[in-house]
Formats: C-alpha cells, sequence, structure tokens
C-alpha cells in the first residue's frame, strides 16, 4: 500500500518551536514589555466605566510597531474579564474605509442582523441606537488606522458616535493611529465633541527590542536555539527601521521557520541574513501601497545622503508639494532627516530606512 506523504512528518522530527503561536500577529502575551507607562494610562482612563461613570474617549499614537494596537488588546482583554460592563470591537479602517463599513461591523458588537439588501447609513444607525438601548454593557469601539479614513467620512462618523447617548449609554472610542496631526484635519464640531485624551507611544529603543525578542524566545523557542548576539542583531537591524517590534519579530519567526524546514535546531546568522532580504520586501510594499503618484515619483529620486536643497532642485516640482511628499514619506518611515551644517547655513540631510535597489 502506498505510505501516505506527510505519514514520516511527525516522527521523531524535533522541532526548534516550543511554542510557534507565540509569533502570529494576533498573540497577545500575558505580560506587556516596555509599555508599563501607557498601560497604566490606558487602565486609568477606561477605570470609570467600572464605576459607572463615563470614560474618556482616547487617541493612542506613535509610530508603526510601537504596540498600540497589542497594549490596547492587553488592558481590554483585562477589563471584561475583569467586569461585564463592557465589551469592544476592534474595526481597521484599511479594510473597513468607509462610514457605512464601520457602523455594520458595529452592529456586529450587539449580534444584530442586516439585511443583504443595502441600508441608508441613517437606517443603521437608528438599529444600533435601539440596540444600546438595551444593553447592559458600554461599547468600547477601537478604529485601528483611524487616519486612513476620509476626513469628511472620518469627521461624520466621530461626531456621530459622540452624540449618542440613550439612558446613560454611549460609546467610548479609542482611536489608533500613526499620525497624531490627523485630528487637524477633522472638522471644528467634531474635534470639540470628541473631547480626546492622548497617550504617545514613542519607538522601541534597541534594548526595548531585545527584551521584547528574549520574552517570545523563551515562550516560543527551545532552549539555546539562538545566541545573545544574533538576538542583538535582529534589534539592530528593527531599530534601524524605525524600531519596529513587528520587524523584528516577524524576521526572528522567519529565520526560525528556515531553520526548523532544515531540521536545524539554531539560528544561524546566515539565515537572518536571507531572511531580512524578505522581510525588507515585504514591509517596503506595504509601506508602498500607501503612497501616490507623486510620491512614489519623489521616493525613486530620493539618494541616501541628499540635502534638502537638492532635492527640490532635481524633483522639478513645486516646493510646496515637495515637502507635502516628504511629509508622508516621513510618517510612513520610508526616510528620515537630520539636521546638518552646511556652506550655506543650517540644512537637512536626507536618510533612506531601506535598501533602494527594492523598489
Amino acid at each position: 500500500m502506498k505510505k501516505n506523504i506527510f505519514a514520516d512528518r511527525n516522527k521523531n522530527l524535533k522541532s526548534i518551536f516550543k511554542d510557534e503561536t507565540i509569533f502570529y500577529s494576533e498573540f497577545i502575551p500575558e505580560k506587556v514589555n516596555c509599555r508599563d507607562i501607557q498601560v497604566k494610562e490606558l487602565t486609568y482612563l477606561l477605570e470609570p466605566i467600572n464605576n459607572k461613570k463615563k470614560a474618556s474617549n482616547i487617541l493612542l499614537y506613535g509610530p508603526p510597531g510601537t504596540g498600540k494596537t497589542m497594549m490596547s488588546k492587553f488592558v481590554l482583554n483585562e477589563l471584561i474579564n475583569y467586569t461585564k460592563k463592557a465589551k469592544y470591537i476592534i474595526i481597521n479602517a484599511i479594510q473597513d474605509n468607509s462610514r457605512i463599513a464601520i457602523y455594520s461591523k458595529i452592529a456586529t458588537l450587539f449580534k444584530l442582523p442586516l439585511p443583504r439588501r443595502g441600508l441608508a447609513v441613517d437606517e443603521i444607525i437608528d438599529r444600533i441606537k435601539e440596540e444600546l438601548s438595551k444593553c447592559d454593557f458600554i461599547p468600547i469601539i477601537v478604529i485601528d488606522e483611524i487616519d486612513q479614513l476620509d476626513s469628511k467620512q472620518c469627521s461624520n462618523l466621530l461626531y456621530d458616535l459622540t452624540r449618542i447617548n440613550i439612558d446613560d449609554k454611549y460609546f467610548c472610542l479609542l482611536l489608533i493611529t500613526n499620525h497624531k496631526d490627523f485630528v487637524l484635519k477633522l472638522d471644528p464640531r467634531t474635534k470639540s465633541s470628541l473631547f480626546l485624551n492622548s497617550i504617545e507611544f514613542n519607538k522601541y529603543s534597541p534594548k526595548d527590542l531585545k527584551d521584547i525578542l528574549n520574552q517570545r524566545i523563551s515562550f516560543g523557542l527551545i532552549p539555546n536555539s539562538i545566541s545573545s548576539d544574533l538576538v542583538g542583531f535582529i534589534a539592530g537591524y528593527s531599530s534601524r527601521r524605525g524600531g519596529d517590534a513587528r520587524i523584528a519579530i516577524d524576521l526572528l519567526y522567519k529565520s526560525a521557520k528556515e531553520s526548523d524546514k532544515c531540521g536545524n535546531l539554531e539560528l544561524t546568522k546566515d539565515v537572518i541574513l536571507s531572511s531580512s532580504k524578505s522581510i525588507d520586501y515585504i514591509k517596503i510594499n506595504e509601506k508602498i501601497n500607501y503612497l501616490g503618484k507623486g510620491e512614489l515619483k519623489l521616493l525613486h529620486i530620493l539618494e541616501d545622503g541628499m540635502l534638502s536643497t537638492d532635492i527640490y532642485s532635481k524633483s522639478e516640482m513645486p516646493v510646496r508639494t515637495v515637502r507635502r511628499y516628504l511629509s508622508n514619506l516621513e510618517k510612513v518611515n520610508l526616510i528620515r532627516f537630520e539636521n546638518i551644517n552646511s556652506n550655506t547655513g543650517r540644512t537637512r540631510k536626507l536618510f533612506l530606512n531601506f535598501d533602494k535597489s527594492i523598489i
């Protein structure tokens, strides 16, 4: 009888992984490293829900990969495990990028079935209000990547949600963004009704990244599978790319998978270097998807070490346009500037945060 090709895969096969789920993007650790201050702040701001008081709306902001979404899930899970007075839903504004899509997601928090035929926004809002009046919990609406919404739709959505208050039932909003200045684009009535409390997430230091990696390693990999020098190498690699913990964890995971596939129980620098090229390619393409044609055109012109004056002359675009494009490229961490002294006075020097050969 023919032997199944999977029959020998799990027989006496040793793995570098102790628990592979530790490296999944949805994994939430039992303890959040390097974010004690932010955990305390968010806990304090949500505490009124336990005391039947109104919690503030909250804005979490900071560079990509600094733990905003993960820390939010951690605190919110702690909250709903402590009390039945709250429930939450996380909505990603890249995936659900319209007002009606977000309201439809909010409806699922109440297990509210919506007909297949299209409903007007006002109809969905009325149904949500009805469910809110009957529920026995405070709904916490987490909108991740909130800055990806059209500014007009975003203003209308947030204004509507902040004005809904039925029998002391209300929506507590937790907004997550890489760019705090998205608030400036909201219309004045929305800004005044939001009354946001802000929590900042600075980029992780190399030491922070090593602590985060070592936590994942201790739970996810077998002992002695990676040297401390290579942990430092991965932390440095991620630090040079904006202190993004997701890059560090992804690189560690991909390298471990490659080693595991070959039956190796220890990571080598060669495997990590090979995996880093793939990680760079994936991460750069994720960021490029955010860019418009003008920003892409400028990106191809930019070279490591260029002075800001050279960029303006070489781009052949209006200075104001170039400044806007450069600002957007900085926001997605593709470039960074450092102030320097030159023969003509103080200027800015450009540094690329990626290998240009990738694009």
